[in-house]
């Protein structure tokens, strides 16, 4: 909790020492100009400012020390109402698995369940593997196929299983009682490499159908993503740029269709130093 409070300070100090040594200046001169106000119309404030001016002087540096932390501070969440919806959004650091909503994870298309070369263990898809369903991959396997069924399907030569690949958007819908998990299919796998790749229209793409299934099948559920298109499937921008597009594509679908009622956007913590929520938050209050 130290730590965290000790790094908020010092990427907000990074951030925003110039303007917070405005607002401090703004505070002390507000603190004067009250006193100078108090001062001419009461005698008794006027000889206790006289009496104790290295109290009153402390006070006054206090209060905007305080004013100037307050500001530059880095807070941990935010959040804001989705413009002409119902939809909050909360942004927040945290870990998406924690929390008790249904998620949304995105995975290359053709789903795979082979937890090592294709789908590393340190991505959301293989935590979810290993820490939801015990890394127990044909159980994985086969509540993927069975979601799959009916989606439209290419056979690809392909030395590995799976062999279906799935257009980009195609969302396997999971039970995980009392939630659900959705898996979007939001990158495009090389065939001999088995490297991941995504870029922005990709990534647009696959959020349209992902929340397209969000509405179908989530009954307005609560539902976490992460920083999609942040990991081994890097759509290649900025972690700040990332975090805006999946604003705007909530947005942009909430304007035409019915999102849940609560959307939470929960970023890794190694995103710390380069994302600025406040500006995310301060954007979309304005609107």
């Amino acid at each position: 909790m130290f730590g965290e409070v000790i790094k908020s300070l010092r990427v907000g100090i990074k951030r925003r020492w110039l303007t917070g040594i405005g607002q401090a200046l703004s505070a002390a001169g507000a603190i004067w100009l009250i006193t100078e106000i108090t001062t001419k119309v009461s005698d008794p404030a006027d000889q206790w400012i006289k009496h104790h001016g290295d109290i009153y002087t402390a006070i006054v540096l206090g209060v905007a020390a305080v004013w100037f932390l307050r500001h530059v501070y880095e807070v941990r969440s935010v959040s804001f109402n989705l413009p002409t919806t119902d939809t909050k959004i909360e942004i927040r650091y945290g870990d998406l698995f924690a929390q008790p909503t249904d998620w949304l994870i995105g995975v290359g298309e053709f789903f795979d369940s082979a937890v090592g070369d294709v789908v590393s263990q340190h991505s959301l898809h293989g935590k979810l593997i290993i820490n939801t369903y015990n890394g127990n991959t044909t159980t994985f396997r086969s509540l993927v196929d069975q979601a799959l069924i009916g989606a439209d399907g290419t056979h690809m030569q392909r030395s590995i299983q799976p062999k279906v690949r799935y257009s980009i958007g195609t969302t396997a819908v999971l039970a995980r009682d009392p939630h659900k998990v959705f898996l979007v299919a939001m990158s495009r796998t090389d065939l001999t490499t088995f490297k991941a790749s995504s870029d922005v229209p990709t990534l647009w793409q696959a959020l349209s159908g992902a929340l397209t299934s969000v509405r179908n099948h989530g009954n307005g559920r609560p539902l976490s993503l992460p920083l999609i298109g942040n990991g081994r499937s890097s759509v290649n921008i900025e972690p700040q740029h990332l975090l805006r597009l999946i604003v705007l594509a909530l947005v942009d679908f909430g304007r035409k269709h019915d999102l849940p009622k609560q959307v939470h956007i929960v970023v890794p913590e190694d995103c710390f130093d380069a994302l600025d929520i406040r500006e995310i938050r301060r954007d979309w209050r304005r609107r």
